[in-house]
């Protein structure tokens, strides 16, 4: 029997298994009440189911929930524990471009080989065991409970895990006893969900805290910070506030980070608690790291910054975040810059803002030739696009009225249909007339801003329609619809062909959909 279901699964393919996952994606609206909690109750079903449920206990956990910053956070825990010589799982949701993005071994996306062979099994013994009350274990279950089912087979020293959504009854909580457990910056997202306060909303981020286990958050509104020490106490665990890294470790002030933007140095300043509470909880302990851990953990108790968190906080990359692209086609490589970031929050669309009008203008000042006019020939574009679960104007309006402030408006905004959606895994089909009704709205909601700035008489100079800045087709109009990614690479394209002297930055942010659509157009796929 099992020699026929190893052959059967063997001819699959990688085609076959995202298929069969797409197949996984419920439909239904994310929600509270019954259902949710139902769907948690199942992830300890569907972990008896593979026999797991008895093996949880050796996975050396490190569990990171919050708003924004939770993923890049995650990724220097990963760098870091990389750095000092672990051997690392990190999970991580969603991907950019490949499924195998959110299950990485030892920083990379676990291979197809790998993928297939797991993903078939775990998919084969959930179906078998189906009945009904507890079918199927929906996409991003399935997802979770495959990286737990991989990373123990795989004999991770760490595995890191990044909450999906929430955290109290999100997939990954099913995990009992990590070693430490962390919050990144707060804000407001799925509102739906996880309730229409900021107390209320970290109260569900905090539900991943255990007895016992330490936890770590940093800088927060007070009202949050309050709602989540109340989670701790009482559940009688502490939670501490991290300080920056700067104000810690002195050897830190230097610190070069491929990740831009300020944001991420508070992402560090976690990123290095959560690595040395893993260390001191259980790193320590595993043989033939007992010597090397312990003088790290002596260096951290003198405030000095081990070399192996240093190089990992700076040499940690993760894509479609703080990200800068340059063009790879022609003579125009130099000329036409990318600037992408997945914020899809109200808080990271402003700090997303804030980050382009630093790199853009690091950019431009390096880029500007002597006697090229830096107001004549640079131009900035926005590309967006956002989930129609969203409030577009609780996107946008941050998004303006910090380039408005920082003087780093774009010339032109673009609304482009993407060839992605949480709907779907593969590229939507670019067959008949796409529908852009959606980015028609998202353009409205833009004018509309732009409007009230020219009505108040206080829109800057860079926001001027000026014919020599405008894109070709484009007629100097403030903003657009274009109907898919690849036209909008092409007008930019021809905007740095038409004027030699012409350089474009372009902002291309509002999901992480759109990011990812991006990077796999551009040929800057992460796997």
């Amino acid at each position: 029997m099992v020699t026929h279901e190893s052959a059967e699964l063997r001819a699959k393919t990688y085609d076959d298994a995202l298929k069969a996952l797409g197949g996984l994606i419920s439909g239904k609206k994310r929600g509270g009440g019954d259902t949710w909690e139902h769907a948690y109750d199942g992830m300890r079903v569907f972990l008896e189911r593979l026999n797991l449920a008895n093996s949880m206990h050796e996975l050396k956990v490190v569990h990171v929930a919050g708003t924004k910053g939770k993923g890049s956070t995650c990724a220097m825990v990963d760098c870091i524990l990389r750095q000092a010589g672990y051997k690392t799982g990190l999970f991580t949701s969603p991907h950019l471009v490949d499924v195998r993005e959110r299950i990485r071994l030892n920083g990379r996306p676990v291979s197809k080989d790998v993928f297939l062979e797991h993903f078939w099994w775990c998919h084969a013994r959930l179906q078998e065991k189906s009945d009904s009350e507890y079918g199927m274990a929906a996409y991003f279950r399935f997802l979770t409970l495959l990286a737990m089912r991989l990373f123990l087979e795989q004999k991770v020293d760490v595995a890191i895990m990044e909450v999906g959504l929430g955290g109290r009854l999100d997939a990954t909580n099913c995990i009992r006893s990590p070693v430490v457990c962390g919050v990144a910056s707060l804000g407001f997202d799925h509102m739906d969900v996880l309730g229409n306060t900021l107390p209320e909303i970290a109260r569900e981020k905090a539900g991943i805290f255990k007895p016992g286990v330490p936890a770590y958050t940093v800088s927060q509104p007070p009202d949050a910070l309050q709602a989540m020490q109340e989670v701790a106490e009482r559940i009688t665990t502490v939670l501490a506030e991290v300080p920056l890294l700067q104000q810690r470790f002195p050897n830190s002030k230097q610190l070069h980070m491929k990740l831009g933007g300020t944001h991420q140095l508070q992402n560090a300043s976690l990123a290095v608690e959560l690595a040395a509470a893993w260390e001191a909880g259980a790193g320590q302990h595993l043989p033939g790291h007992q010597e090397a851990a312990a003088a790290r953990l002596e260096q951290l108790a003198r405030n000095v910054l081990p070399d192996a968190y240093l190089q990992g906080i700076q040499s940690c990359e993760w894509p479609g975040r703080s990200q800068v692209v340059q063009a790879n086609a022609g003579d125009e490589s130099d000329r036409l810059t990318y600037y992408l970031d997945g914020a899809h929050t109200p808080e990271s669309m402003a700090t997303c803002a804030h980050w382009f009008a630093d790199v853009s203008k690091a950019g431009a000042d390096v880029a500007a030739q002597p006697g090229h006019s830096a107001d004549g020939d640079l131009q900035r574009v926005l590309v967006f696009n956002c989930q129609q679960e969203r409030n577009p104007e609780s996107l946008l309006r941050p998004l303006y009225a910090t380039l408005k402030q920082r003087q780093a408006l774009p010339d032109q905004a673009l609304f482009v249909v993407p060839d992605s959606s949480y709907a779907s895994l593969a590229k939507a089909a670019a067959t008949g007339v796409r529908d852009t009704s959606w980015q028609s709205h998202l353009a409205s909601v833009w004018q509309a801003e732009a409007s009230q700035d020219d009505n108040q008489g206080t829109t800057s100079q860079s926001t001027v329609p000026l014919p020599v800045r405008s894109l070709p087709t484009l007629g100097g109009q403030r903003s657009a619809v274009l109907p898919s990614l690849t036209e909008t690479i092409k007008l930019l394209h021809r905007a740095v062909q038409d004027r030699p002297q012409r350089r474009v930055q372009v902002l291309v942010t509002g999901s992480l959909y759109i990011v990812g659509d991006m990077l796999r157009l551009l040929g800057r796929t992460p796997v």
